[in-house]
């Protein structure tokens, strides 16, 4: 048996615009600051694999099954041909027709709640995490510290915020995923 490369997947979705938080300034003063409300968004789609090797990709679109068909086809010219992926259950990830691009058939393994716990193919295995248990992932906390490198950036709008995007991912540690999926 060929050994398979796992990889572990998430997205994080940041808007243009700033966040409104408080502040302590001098009495009498009043301070202000320009702020937008934009629908324009990235979503960024990370991958780290076993051996601490990463992937981002993103889009500017809502993501759909295409996306998540896209990436599994991504990863696996990055990563090798032989791979397990562990996903959450977002709407683009978790749906038939991902299913059937990978095995042809809806599941393989179910769970007690008749829910997909996995779908297996030749050369690829996709994994869930369970649903409501985000802390699972060790991806999570990826975005956790990119969302504070943002904290205190003004991003006025996409372009800046591509750009920033592009800075703030080398600042990024990638976790031990082993630690995460067999604690």
């Amino acid at each position: 048996m060929t050994e398979r490369t796992v990889v572990v997947v998430d997205q994080f979705t940041k808007r243009v615009g700033t966040v409104d938080r408080r502040g302590w300034y001098p009495i009498g003063s009043q301070p202000t600051i320009e702020t937008t409300n934009s629908w324009d968004k990235v979503t960024v789609l990370g991958a780290v694999t076993d051996d601490g090797d990463s992937f981002y990709c993103w889009t500017e679109e809502n993501l759909e099954t295409r996306h998540g068909i896209w990436l599994l086809g991504a990863l696996k010219e990055e990563f090798g041909e032989e791979l397990v992926v562990f996903l959450d259950r977002a709407g683009y990830f978790y749906t038939r027709d991902l299913w059937e691009h990978v095995s042809g058939k809806r599941a393989t393994e179910t769970v007690s709640d008749s829910s997909v716990a996995c779908v297996c193919g030749e050369t690829l295995d996709v994994w869930y995490f369970p649903p409501k248990l985000p802390e699972l992932n060790p991806l999570e906390g990826c975005w956790d510290r990119l969302q504070e490198w943002f904290k205190h950036r003004f991003v006025p709008d996409l372009p800046a915020l591509k750009q920033q995007i592009q800075r703030g991912l080398p600042t990024v540690d990638e976790p031990n995923i082993w630690n995460y999926l067999c604690p």
